[in-house]
């Protein structure tokens, strides 16, 4: 008769034996024979929460021990070649894992957040515009258990009555709590109805004591758009109009709902005299402005942000760097 793998008979075999034989038993089947923790809780005629417990002991006790191949999931021959190539400050190349555009952005935020939180660490005066990647990055930084003093300045005003998750002003705020800093808000939209009554927001003293902060950053943290591809464009801000103005202009990228050409220079628009957001010559003037994208389609822009002299630091993904590289 076969012995039942998860129990022990016998006058001097204790409770804790028994445990022991319980757990090894339960780890044995599930990590060497390949069965799911309902077919061993049945097996050893325990619950599945059991199992579970007992697997998660077993890996506190050392009864089991879980090895990886060593991974460095940053591709730190392409980081430097970026660097060398466009005289950038830092760059983030996270290795191309497959998958849809989605899962690229996760990828891209989750391994480069530990780098971006030691970053941000070293500054005083931290800015923020919006952007699906930057979001990614910005929700996978861990919380500080002590504050570092630092201030997180929103360099955009609000797009809608409602911010996503994506927004300058959430991701400004998550960042100011985790890092258990200070939270700037801009407290104005980001495109004004007209000229006049942008003017009047910036008149505003609240306003303009967070135009002296953008003078003053050590670290901006920014997307990069373009105008086939860009969140105004799915929140119905671009209008065809506004399109066919600014590719007449020369508009290649965005930043900050600031549009620039193939240089770097913002383009002259109505869009322009009515944005509410931190200037392209003040971001140049930044300490250091990283770019965080993903993906192939914003090579251009991001290239004309660095020949600019916008961007100084980029997080990217192998595709995209790659694009960056072979790219005019």
């Amino acid at each position: 008769m076969r012995e039942h793998p998860c129990r022990l008979e016998g006058p001097h075999h204790t409770v804790a034996d028994q445990n022991d034989a319980l757990m090894t038993s339960v780890a044995r089947m599930y990590y060497l024979d390949g069965l799911g923790q309902s077919e061993v809780a049945n097996i050893c005629g325990v619950s599945r929460s059991t199992v579970s417990r007992l697997l998660t002991t077993a890996r506190e006790r050392g009864i089991v021990r879980i090895s990886v191949d060593e991974f460095d999931p940053r591709d730190r021959d392409l980081e430097a070649r970026l660097v060398e190539r466009f005289g950038l400050r830092r760059a983030i190349v996270v290795r191309e894992m497959g998958g849809t555009p989605a899962s690229t952005r996760r990828a891209v935020g989750y391994f480069a957040a530990p780098v971006l939180a030691e970053w941000i660490g070293e500054r005083r005066l931290v800015g923020l515009a919006g952007g699906r990647t930057l979001g990614e990055l910005v929700h996978h930084i861990e919380s500080r258990t002590r504050g570092t003093g630092s201030a997180f300045v929103q360099l955009m005003g609000t797009i809608g009555s409602s911010p996503g998750r994506i927004d300058a002003s959430e991701l400004s705020r998550t960042l100011a709590r985790r890092f258990q800093g200070t939270f700037l808000t801009l407290n104005a939209p980001a495109f004004a109805q007209s000229q006049r009554a942008r003017d009047l927001f910036l008149s505003h003293d609240e306003i303009r004591s967070i135009w002296s902060a953008f003078d003053a950053l050590d670290l901006a943290l920014v997307g990069v758009g373009s105008l086939d591809e860009s969140a105004f464009l799915e929140r119905g801000v671009l209008t065809d109009e506004t399109c066919a103005e600014l590719r007449a202009g020369g508009a290649v990228g965005e930043i900050c709902g600031r549009f620039f050409d193939e240089r770097g220079r913002e383009c002259p628009s109505g869009l322009r005299d009515r944005v509410v957001s931190i200037g392209l010559d003040a971001l140049r003037a930044c300490g250091d402005v990283a770019a965080v994208v993903s993906g192939p389609s914003r090579t251009n822009a991001l290239r004309a942000a660095i020949r600019g002299g916008i961007v100084t630091s980029v997080v990217i993904d192998q595709v995209g760097a790659h694009g960056l590289l072979g790219a005019g």
